[in-house]
């Protein structure tokens, strides 16, 4: 192990006018970020520790990490901008800090980073995925007191102590460093409740400096900004509509589709979510929802069903049986195809074993849509089928069959107006990547590429990309279990055989959903779009015109609050523009951005006697209430940002139940009885207030003891 030195409460030496110090006094948290320590991988990445900078001091509020926990251990892990510099020039890491609580706590504290030696295990020691080399644990851990106290981690360059390679794992382009706070272990098996353990960390400043840092000079911060959402272009900012926890959070390929359920003539959406049940005893669970349209694009939950531990990553929809309504299919390691009526029932219309959704289609013209799979029944490998309805019958018919490659998707890759398949490797087994005709096979084919990559990639997008002719392909630049999808990399086929990779995104870029390609403003040039930002700037919807492979392409970018998992294209306001809906699992709900190509009225009208003549705030139910409450609001109109509030009768703020932008219709918020702690409220009177762009309304609720 490496000798650490922590000299708490005192500096060793003065701020250095050469060491790169993030101080927050611009009102900002100068491109670092705080997420719960010790998670990784998927949502956590970018599920961002809510906080504020006052007066150079930055309050990271770690409540979030101990949400539903029996036994809470509050955590945060603080992640520096992209640094750039190589690690040579650095030997030291300052930081001074405190726990705003009621008593000092026991814990642990540690330094991760990324650099060159790990751009796979990001944040963690390279020699030692499990341990933290940098640390201080002792006997009785590390003390957080509710005073400033300064930390002072040393690598040193060479001592004698040093175990051969420990400085190696340090050395190299130093991507970022990360700060791991462990605030409270409190004791082992003992319930607590989130008030009795540590909310909130405050951090005054953060140095990294070094000996061959110092004789370099001072150097430049890193840059902060990489993507800039500006909001403005063909599409308006992003309209929220919340529908239910976890919308969208277990995904492969798509966890909702965009589908006529009700039979109005309006598109609704049909998702499936994800998360834990409560308590932290529980496991994971699962489920489905219907979400109805109200035709101006707004959305609301009628119908949500909990099946556990079975659950489907790739949703899609498309009218199978040629009766004008759209079936559901759900896909995982079987497939399933659903009707639903008018009245939101559900019939189960057929059921696949063992087979994986390639895509669905209408290959004959006959205007039923044709269901393509891979048998993975088959002994010679994997097989493409076809499976169709005739005459109220399913038959289904082999089309081809390869041993070493798997069908993944289907469409005109080529541009020449012809079907083809891409077939891609089975794990181990090839690495070649392969497009042919529907009933050619992949031997038949023309070999895409050959990689020597170690594991399979991550495909994000096929077809012909830049009109030559040859089938290109989209993946991550890097993917690995702890940050997923990063940077986007085309893979562009070249006439003759071959392939040229060119970066379009590089590492900074986290890919949060699959790349969507379609004409999203009638010029008839695929566009792309897909979900995407980095941890400084935040996460956000990206809109490429004409296509990421177009050197001169123009890109629209809109912010997102929480996170963002599917965009899902789609006319939702009946004005025959295509929108985006984006599912988002962090805020349970969909973001509607709609799209202002076209002027004309929309096609599906709310009668004007039926629409409220101003913003409504309705009346809370049950009332009196133990121990949740409805409160309902009735919006006429959009609104950029609406403040949903509860506060007891002496004036004091409980609760934000919500804040941000809503759509126009019908919304219905849950308080569960608790404040911002978490700790259930006192019985008695409280007034809930909402305020939309600066109208003002508040009514009464009781709780009961």
């Amino acid at each position: 192990m490496l000798p650490l030195a922590f000299l708490l409460g005192i500096a060793l030496w003065s701020h250095c006018a050469g060491a790169i110090t993030w101080d927050f006094d611009d009102g900002t948290t100068q491109g670092w970020a705080a997420k719960e320590s010790g998670a990784a991988g998927g949502l956590v990445e970018v599920n961002l520790f809510p906080g504020q900078v006052t007066d150079g001091v930055w309050t990271i509020d770690v409540s979030p990490s101990v949400v539903g926990e029996k036994y809470p251990t509050p955590s945060v892990q603080v992640i520096s901008p992209t640094i750039g510099y190589d690690s040579h020039l650095f030997d030291r890491i300052r930081v001074r800090f405190r726990t705003v609580h009621h008593r000092p706590t026991v814990g642990s504290f540690w330094l991760a980073w990324t650099n060159e030696h790990n751009r796979l295990a990001p944040g963690r020691d390279p020699a030692d995925l499990f341990s933290n080399r940098f640390s201080l644990h002792g006997q009785v851990g590390f003390v957080y007191t509710t005073e400033w106290q300064e930390v002072d981690l040393t690598l040193p360059v060479s001592d004698g102590e040093v175990a051969p390679g420990d400085r190696e794992v340090w050395e190299g382009l130093l991507l970022d460093i990360r700060l791991n706070f462990s605030l409270d272990w409190g004791e082992s098996d003992v319930p607590r409740s989130a008030a009795e353990v540590v909310g909130w960390l405050e951090i005054d400043w953060i140095e990294l400096t070094g000996v061959e840092e110092l004789l370099a000079g001072e150097l430049a911060p890193p840059s902060v900004e990489y993507f800039h959402f500006e909001g403005a272009g063909l599409f308006t900012p992003p309209i929220f509509s919340p529908i239910v926890p976890g919308l969208g959070g277990f995904i492969a390929e798509g966890a909702g589709v965009l589908a006529d359920l009700d039979a109005d003539g309006d598109l609704d959406l049909f998702s499936t979510w994800g998360g834990r049940g409560p308590g932290s005893d529980n496991p994971f669970v699962a489920g489905w929802v219907m979400a109805l349209n109200d035709g101006r694009g707004a959305f609301e939950t009628v119908r949500t069903k909990t099946t556990e531990w079975v659950f489907y990553w790739d949703v899609r929809s498309g009218d199978l049986t040629g009766d004008g309504q759209d079936e559901i299919v759900l896909a995982h390691s079987d497939i399933v195809v659903w009707s639903i009526d008018s009245e939101l029932q559900v019939e189960v219309l057929m059921q696949l074993p063992d087979r994986q959704l390639v895509g669905l289609m209408d290959w004959d013209g006959d205007g039923a849509i044709e269901l393509f799979v891979s048998d993975r029944t088959v002994a010679e490998g994997r097989a493409l089928e076809i499976w169709e309805v005739k005459q109220g019958e399913w038959t289904a018919t082999q089309l081809a069959v390869a041993e070493n490659h798997a069908p993944s998707r289907l469409g005109d890759l080529t541009g020449d107006g012809q079907v083809d398949v891409l077939w891609v490797p089975l794990s181990d087994q090839a690495n070649t990547w392969i497009v042919a005709g529907l009933e050619a096979g992949p031997r038949a084919g023309n070999i895409v590429f050959e990689s020597d990559l170690g594991t399979p990639l991550s495909l994000l997008g096929a077809g012909d990309f830049d009109g030559d002719g040859q089938v290109d392909l989209l993946t991550p630049l890097e993917r690995n279990p702890f940050e997923q999808n990063k940077g986007l990399l085309l893979w562009r086929g070249q006439r003759g055989g071959g392939v040229e990779e060119a970066v379009l995104y590089d590492e900074r870029l986290f890919v949060r959903s699959p790349v969507v390609m379609r004409d999203l403003n009638g010029d008839g040039v695929e566009d792309w779009t897909f979900v995407g930002g980095d941890r400084a700037s935040g996460i956000g919807v990206f809109i490429e015109w004409g296509g990421g492979a177009n050197p001169a392409k123009e890109v629209e970018r809109h912010r997102l609050a929480g996170d963002g998992v599917q965009v899902l294209p789609g006319d939702v306001d009946g004005d025959g523009d295509v929108d985006l809906v984006v599912l988002n699992p962090l805020l349970g709900g969909v973001h509607v951005l709609k799209s202002s190509v076209g002027e004309q009225a929309t096609a599906v009208q709310t009668p004007a006697a039926a629409r409220p003549v101003q913003h409504r705030l309705g009346d809370s139910y049950p009332n009196p209430f133990n121990p949740a409450v409805v409160l309902p609001l009735e919006l006429v109109r959009d609104a950029a940002q609406v403040s949903l509030r509860v506060y007891d009768v002496l004036g004091r703020r409980v609760r934000q139940v919500w804040q941000g932008p809503l759509g126009a219709g019908g919304h219905r918020f849950i308080w569960d009885g608790r404040d911002e702690q978490g700790k259930d409220v006192a019985a008695g009177v409280y007034l809930y207030q909402v305020e939309i762009d600066g109208q003002v309304e508040a009514k009464k609720t009781t709780k009961l003891p």
